[in-house]
């Protein structure tokens, strides 16, 4: 039975190519192997769409369910600028000096081959950054609302304090790294079944760096890091909200031998409130009164976020009403101002009265209360 490639790619027949090559990369970067996908089906998509991508053998399609090129370009392609992708011979049918045509291959493959397709100043940038740090951070919903000053403490690979980074011992020179050849980087083959690609990656002697100490600092053996614990004091900003993550530039782990550190990243819980809840921009809680509160109305200390206020409930106050407070709530922008504060009212009836209570409530419901 003759293969639908538009069905397996999941176009219409009269898609256009960039439709097609649209559709190709979503599929590919799903079904790849190296991120966990269906070989089989990654096979099929790429045999879609180097027949639907290429104008002839889509006519050819088109008109005869099939592609009329037999097995004249068995055995691979040649990529452009020297990469050699061997098939072996699996009458894909890709061209020789074409490949995909228009469209940018490493796009699907960098992801998964850290640049393997030419080894670029970005991919050895990103090979010589130290690596970030996550931790979770849980604050009381005070905090949260009103910001705070906290101090953490870190288990990270940071700079050598004895050298300052460079690995090198004080008055040692720094060499050619013999490794690379002052190169920086070095060039890696990887097999995958597409075949072998090349890859060029920092060299792991010097970290890229291309200079290696003639005496390695005895600290940190050359690597100009090592393991330590760091006290770091960080700053809540006002309103942070829960599941927020707050960025720290610069206070992730120490790049091996002088790179770029990586980043902190703190992932904030806000720890529930026994009776604040936030909505918004705006704080609510509920306040329980006295009954003889709410049909006579009172002043009463109210606690907020910012410490106690006086509230005036109004005379008939029902249960459910809600009084609000502005400016006690989450903060906003400088250009804002607060949210507000909004109260709900609870009355509390009480289960036992006093006899004398109960005779003058009786005589309020003869007069229909």
């Amino acid at each position: 039975m003759a293969k639908d490639y538009y069905k397996t790619l999941d176009v219409p027949r009269n898609a256009t190519k960039d439709e097609i090559k649209k559709a190709y990369r979503k599929l590919a970067h799903k079904h790849h192997p190296d991120k966990g996908g269906d070989e089989a089906r990654f096979k099929e998509l790429n045999e879609a769409y180097q027949v639907l991508a290429d104008d002839k053998k889509r006519s050819q399609y088109d008109q005869f369910g099939r592609v009329f090129e037999g097995g004249q370009h068995q055995g691979g392609f040649e990529w452009p600028g020297g990469f050699g992708f061997d098939f072996g011979g699996s009458g894909a049918g890709f061209e020789q000096g074409r490949g995909f045509g228009e469209f940018d291959f490493s796009d699907i493959f960098e992801d998964f081959l850290g640049g393997a397709f030419g080894g670029s100043s970005r991919t050895r940038a990103r090979e010589r950054r130290g690596k970030d740090i996550r931790i979770d951070l849980e604050i009381p919903f005070e905090e949260s609302i009103l910001g705070a000053k906290k101090e953490i403490e870190l288990s990270k690979i940071a700079k050598c304090g004895r050298c300052n980074g460079s690995g090198a011992e004080a008055g040692s020179e720094l060499k050619t790294c013999l490794t690379c050849h002052g190169k920086g980087n070095v060039q890696k083959t990887k097999r995958t079944f597409l075949g072998s690609f090349t890859q060029v990656a920092a060299c792991s002697d010097c970290g890229g760096s291309g200079k290696k100490a003639e005496k390695l600092c005895p600290e940190c053996r050359g690597r100009g890091v090592h393991p330590a614990q760091e006290r770091l004091e960080i700053f809540i900003p006002k309103s942070v909200r829960d599941g927020e993550i707050l960025k720290i530039t610069g206070k992730g782990e120490a790049s091996f031998q002088g790179g770029v550190p990586g980043d902190l990243y703190i992932n904030i819980h806000v720890l529930p409130h026994k009776i604040f809840r936030r909505h918004g921009d705006n704080i609510v809680m509920q306040m329980p009164i006295r009954l003889s509160q709410a049909i006579l109305g009172d002043s009463v200390d109210v606690e907020t976020i910012d410490g106690a206020i006086r509230l005036k409930i109004p005379e008939g106050t029902q249960p459910g009403n809600i009084l609000k407070v502005r400016g006690k709530g989450a903060y906003m922008s400088s250009e804002y101002g607060r949210g507000d504060l909004f109260i709900e009212i609870k009355v509390n009836v009480p289960k036992k009265i006093s006899r004398k209570i109960k005779e003058s409530i009786q005589e309020w419901r003869k007069e229909g209360f």
